[in-house]
């Protein structure tokens, strides 16, 4: 398993947590045009499951969408979902050298750009887009009161630097 997979793993691990600790409020409405802790779920669901299938297809479609799909209203779905992604994760180390990837660009009309990538290219892109949206779901969960463990939502930058800046306190009080 390489070093990617291993981060995609524990990032769909945090995104568990998530949902785990926002079961009481994850389909609740935001009351705004803001998604909603199971709509940000289902969209980094989304994300995952058009990697997968593009690395049967040899083709990533970022368009692929399941807008209202169940996951987005029962945390118990999303959680099999994200489970059966980390599976799937765990056990695809081969993956091919080069892939189409192909997302929309334009919101005046309909219009989707097509690039060469690499798959470890978008298992990077899959980290820090889904951790973006689990930080405007962590956001949301504290709006409602709801308890969000602080590494949720965390770019893996900012922990080295959080960890970095406790060992400088550290050396410090010595």
């Amino acid at each position: 398993m390489t070093a990617l997979n291993r981060a995609n793993i524990e990032v769909l691990a945090q995104l568990k947590q998530l949902v785990t600790c926002c079961q009481s409020i994850y389909s609740r409405s935001t009351g705004s045009s803001v998604a909603g802790i199971g709509e940000h779920v289902r969209h980094v669901l989304d994300h995952y499951r058009a990697f997968k299938a593009g690395m049967l297809s040899d083709c990533i479609d970022y368009n692929y969408r399941t807008r209202n799909g169940a996951e987005e209203t029962d945390p118990l779905i999303a959680l099999q979902h994200i489970d059966a992604l980390i599976e799937w994760l765990a056990g695809n180390a081969l993956m091919p050298a080069h892939i189409e990837v192909i997302s929309e660009i334009n919101l005046q009309h309909s219009e989707s750009e097509s690039m060469i990538s690499t798959p470890a290219r978008e298992l990077l892109y899959l980290i820090n887009h889904s951790i973006h949206h689990m930080a405007y779901a962590a956001l949301l969960a504290k709006t409602k009161g709801t308890t969000v463990p602080a590494h949720i939502g965390w770019a893996p930058s900012t922990a080295s630097h959080q960890r970095s800046t406790q060992e400088d306190h550290s050396d410090a009080s010595n």
